[in-house]
């Protein structure tokens, strides 16, 4: 097993957990998560679960609070991030040099400023 089923797994089991303390049957927290008795049976097997699905299951066991004090816990992580001062960026500074070139009347030369690109 890898370590996402292994999550899964884990999910399912406090799914199962959740409605036993709460006393409801899988008929009852079907009902409540408006989704069908065979979905409860397969998640409570460790199947795979849809986010749609744990959303509804969570709203049914009134734990959808565990959610949102995740959603929270990220948006205070981004948050104070955006509030660090942002590194600056070094700005590359482009070599300049001088060089004599002809215009296009022969007679008049002038110095002109060009940029050197490394290959």
């Amino acid at each position: 097993m890898n370590e996402t089923t292994d999550m899964i797994a884990m999910i399912c089991r406090r799914i199962k957990m959740a409605r036993i303390e709460k006393n409801l049957s899988q008929q009852e927290l079907a009902q409540k998560s408006e989704i069908g008795i065979a979905t409860i049976k397969r998640i409570e097997q460790g199947e795979s679960i849809t986010l749609q699905t744990l959303i509804s299951v969570l709203r049914g066991l009134d734990e959808l609070d565990q959610l949102n004090n995740l959603l929270a816990y990220n948006e205070v992580i981004h948050i104070t991030s955006a509030e660090q001062p942002k590194r600056k960026r070094k700005q590359r500074t482009a070599k300049i040099e001088q060089v004599d070139m002809l215009t296009e009347n022969d007679f008049l030369r002038s110095k002109v400023n060009t940029m050197c690109w490394k290959h």
